[in-house]
């Protein structure tokens, strides 16, 4: 109950921000958008598909981005960071008589599905009017790998931004850390095109590297360009990242909690 009614908090107050909501998804939808009209020109000067995929796939890539970037990746990382570790708020945190993780888990939820909900409208007026343009998955147990592996995802991404957070304890300037890994996600994560775009070597490191498994995977799980053994597999290296992550999450609270002074940076 106690958790129920932090989310509901939080809702309310994502809820009551949903102008900010959109205009954050204006912008998830702005640069999907413009990379996709470069690939259109690509595609029509070869005449042909790109790397194997048609017009159709490439497309609702790039329409199921707007999903991933405002639902699969949170943004938590700022007020781990700044608020409470540089200025000094994670002090009211660590006497509350609940977990630090699962309170901003539970305060990044409702954001990412006041969002996530915005770009399945846009997305399904895409497929209203540009039907023949959009690839989704059809089958039931498809769709619900798909959907598990989108959730998995956020998860994944949620737990990996809240341990760049935690750098903070240790580094001054955290911005740079951000900005650095802000270039890895949109390289590896398939925000600027396909893995299989890539060159063999770059798209091969971009499939070990757990950034795919946060956007690029369940983008194609929901074209339904995967089968049921290669869900499995996703979700199988999902759940290695997640527990990896978790143990590493541990560690760096319990060591950068001993070095917090409580009075910021």
């Amino acid at each position: 109950m106690r958790y129920f009614r932090i989310f509901v908090l939080h809702f309310q107050q994502a809820f009551e921000n949903r102008g900010r909501s959109f205009i954050w998804l204006l912008l998830a939808v702005i640069n999907p958008l413009l990379v996709l009209s470069y690939w259109i020109g690509v595609y029509h000067s070869q005449n042909g598909g790109i790397a194997g995929w048609a017009l159709s796939s490439v497309t609702s890539y790039y329409f199921l981005l707007m999903f991933a970037g405002s639902f699969l990746i949170a943004h938590v990382e700022y007020d781990v960071a700044v608020h409470d570790i540089q200025e000094g708020g994670l002090v009211k945190y660590l006497l509350k008589p609940f977990s630090y993780f699962w309170y901003y888990f539970l305060g990044e939820l409702p954001w990412r599905m006041i969002q996530g909900l915005f770009s399945l409208t846009i997305l399904f007026i895409f497929s209203l009017f540009l039907g023949k343009f959009v690839q989704l998955v059809s089958t039931p147990e498809l769709i619900l790998a798909a959907i598990i592996i989108s959730l998995l995802g956020f998860i994944l991404s949620f737990i990996f931004k809240m341990i760049l957070g935690f750098t903070a304890f240790w580094l001054t300037d955290f911005h740079g850390v951000q900005s650095i890994f802000e270039i890895i996600i949109l390289v590896f994560a398939g925000f600027v095109m396909p893995l299989e775009f890539y060159p063999a070597l770059i798209e091969g490191i971009a499939k070990v590297l757990p950034f795919a498994y946060m956007v690029y995977y369940p983008v194609i799980a929901l074209q339904g360009k995967l089968d049921l053994v290669s869900l499995l597999q996703v979700v199988g290296m999902q759940l290695v990242w997640i527990f990896a992550f978790l143990a590493v999450y541990k560690l760096m609270w319990s060591k950068g909690v001993r070095s917090f002074t409580g009075v910021g940076q």
